[in-house]
């Protein structure tokens, strides 16, 4: 199935610490981002109790919105594994594997940025 439209679905909690959209992300939270840095909570550099590090759960996978506003998607081909291709195409989904080379996080507005 294409995620290339946005879902019309009522959104929903954070897969892992089931807050809800626009809500901060809970403690020890697999999917929460640094709000700093842009990279997993868990893996950053700074204290737990960091304020700073909080991020807001969107309602979407990190990273998903941006590639949808880019055009990076891919799907996986058989024999040659996660191959770019257009959003129309079947099975394609955001390129969030594209985000670590081809964007940095904006702190400030709190997203994804192209290089």
């Amino acid at each position: 199935m294409s995620t290339s439209t946005p879902s019309t679905a009522a959104p929903t909690p954070c897969p892992d610490c089931q807050v809800a959209p626009a809500e901060l992300h809970g403690d020890g939270c697999d999917i929460a981002l640094c709000a700093q840095t842009g990279q997993q909570r868990l893996m950053c550099d700074h204290d737990e109790d960091d304020e700073r590090c909080r991020s807001t759960w969107t309602g979407e996978w990190p990273g998903t919105a941006e590639c949808r506003e880019w055009g990076w998607y891919v799907r996986d081909v058989p024999g040659l594994g996660f191959t770019p291709c257009p959003a129309e195409a079947p099975d394609a989904t955001e390129d969030l594997q594209r985000l670590i080379t081809a964007a940095r996080w904006d702190a400030d507005a709190q997203r994804f940025q192209r290089i």
